[in-house]
C-alpha cells in the first residue's frame, strides 16, 4: 500500500469513511487526523473500498501502527488482512492505536490468539445525549443550571457569547497564549504547547475542516471560547474548550452554548477522552454521559 500524508484536500476523501464507519469515535474524523499530525503522523490510502490509516510517528522497529480499517462489516476480513500484509513487507508486525469493540472483537475472531487486546480506559471516550447538554436537562444537572443562571445574573449585558467568525480567530489565538501564560504551572507545558500547535493548525483552517464553535467576550475581552465539528449524521466532536478561570461557571456557559448553537442537529456530543487525569475523569462522569465508547489497543504478539 501506498500510505500519503493527510492534507486538507483529503477532507472530504476521509470524511466519506469515517462519517459512516467511524462510530462517533474522536479518532475517526479528517479533522484529528489533519490537526494532530505532528503528534501521530496519520497518514491515509484508500483500497478496495476501504480508508486505511497508518500513524507514522508512532511506529518503532518491531511494529506498524494503524487505526482500524474503515469500511463495512463485510469488508473487514479484507481491510484487516490488507494491514497484516503491509506490516509484513516492512519486516514488522502490527499494532493497532487504537481500536473500538467493535473492531477489536472482529479482529479476536478473525485472529485468534494472534493479538494482545488490552482495554485502555484511559482512552474512553465521554459520549452525551446532545438535548442533555443543550438544556443541562434533568434533575442530576440542576446544579449546572442554576450555575449558568448565576453567570448571566453576574455579568448580564457585559458578556457577549456568539458564533466564532473570521474575525475572532486572531483574537482565539492570542487568548490562547495568555490562557497558557496562567496556566503553565498547573499543566504540563510541552502538552499545552502541543495542543497549541494542533488549535492552531485547525483555525488556520477553521472554514475548510468545516468546524464550528462559540466566543466568549466580557467588557469586550476574550474570556474563553469553545470549537467542534461533526463526526457524521449523529455525532459532534467537541474539540477544544478554554475559559479563564476567574470568571466562575465559564466552562458550563461555554460547553452549554456551543452544543445548542452548534451541535443540535446531531443527537450525541463527543466529549473526548480524560487521559486518566483524575479530575477530568470525575468532571466527565458528572454531566452523565450516555454512554462511554470503549476503546483498545492492540498489538501482534
Amino acid at each position: 500500500m501506498e500510505f500519503a500524508p493527510v492534507t486538507l484536500e483529503d477532507y472530504d476523501r476521509i470524511y466519506a469513511y469515517t462519517s459512516v464507519y467511524g462510530e462517533g469515535s474522536c479518532q475517526h474524523s479528517p479533522v484529528s487526523m489533519y490537526s494532530l499530525f505532528p503528534k501521530y503522523g496519520d497518514s491515509i490510502c484508500i483500497k478496495d473500498d476501504i480508508l486505511f490509516v497508518q500513524r507514522s510517528r508512532l511506529c518503532d522497529d518491531t511494529h506498524r501502527v494503524y487505526l482500524g480499517p474503515l469500511c463495512d462489516d463485510e469488508h473487514l476480513s479484507l481491510g484487516f488482512r490488507t494491514i497484516l500484509e503491509d506490516a509484513a513487507s516492512h519486516g514488522k508486525m502490527v499494532r493497532f492505536l487504537t481500536l473500538t469493540a467493535r473492531l477489536a472483537s472482529a479482529l479476536d475472531r478473525l485472529y485468534p490468539e494472534r493479538f494482545e487486546i488490552k482495554e485502555e480506559r484511559d482512552l474512553f471516550e465521554y459520549i452525551y445525549k446532545t438535548e442533555v447538554m443543550a438544556a443541562f436537562a434533568g434533575q442530576k444537572l440542576r446544579k449546572r443550571r442554576q450555575e449558568v443562571a448565576r453567570f448571566k445574573e453576574t455579568y448580564g449585558e457585559r458578556a457577549e457569547l456568539k458564533l466564532i467568525a473570521s474575525g475572532d480567530l486572531d483574537d482565539i489565538l492570542s487568548y490562547e497564549n495568555e490562557w497558557i501564560a496562567e496556566n503553565s504551572e498547573t499543566h504540563d507545558l510541552n502538552a499545552l504547547k502541543g495542543e497549541r500547535e494542533a488549535i492552531k493548525r485547525q483555525l488556520d483552517h477553521y472554514d475548510a475542516l468545516k468546524l464550528s464553535g462559540v466566543i466568549l467576550r466580557i467588557d469586550g475581552k476574550v474570556e474563553g471560547f469553545s470549537y467542534g465539528t461533526r463526526l457524521g449524521d449523529s455525532f459532534y466532536d467537541a474539540l477544544i474548550e478554554k475559559g479563564s478561570r476567574s470568571i466562575p461557571n465559564v466552562y458550563k456557559v461555554l460547553r452549554q452554548n456551543a452544543v445548542s448553537l452548534c451541535a443540535m442537529d446531531c443527537e450525541y456530543v463527543n466529549l473526548e477522552e480524560d487521559v486518566g487525569v483524575p479530575g477530568l475523569r470525575r468532571l466527565k462522569e458528572a454531566y452523565q454521559p450516555a454512554y462511554l465508547l470503549p476503546k483498545y489497543i492492540v498489538t501482534e504478539i
